[in-house]
């Protein structure tokens, strides 16, 4: 089954200090199907691995690898509409950019995987179904 990947959930992943079997699971379902994720999602990976070099938890090598692991997963990169982004940001209090994977499960009826807890309790509330 498809589903809306949220970052937080693919860098559970390659984060030394946050690997999850929660996360390894989602991810493993991804040698089966594919995921879809906003537009931004590798921007967001990006800076968060960087930042994660500059406070000293992952090397820069380390980084870099896990990045084009991360990007290599078969991934659709959907760009959400701009207004309803606005719309459901206003609704649920969360940024836009974290709207944008709540819009894309609500667009596409599909399950979200994420470990946001805001992000969560927002897509719970408006009827999306969670990935387990």
């Amino acid at each position: 089954m498809t589903f809306v990947l949220d970052a937080s959930v693919a860098l559970a992943c390659v984060m030394p200090d946050e690997t999850s079997k929660r996360a390894a699971a989602m991810l493993g379902r991804l040698t089966k199907t594919h995921a879809i994720v906003p537009s931004l999602w590798t921007y967001e990976v990006a800076s968060a691995l960087h930042n994660a070099t500059r406070r000293g938890r992952i090397t820069e090598a380390d980084a870099v690898v896990a990045l084009r692991s991360l990007v290599g997963l078969p991934l659709t990169h959907i760009e959400p509409e701009p207004v309803r982004l606005m719309e459901i940001a206003q609704m649920t209090g969360l940024t836009v950019f974290d709207g944008s994977y709540l819009a894309l499960s609500m667009s596409r009826g599909l399950p979200l995987a994420t470990f946001d807890d805001r992000l969560a309790a927002a897509a719970v509330k408006a009827g999306v179904q969670m990935l387990p």
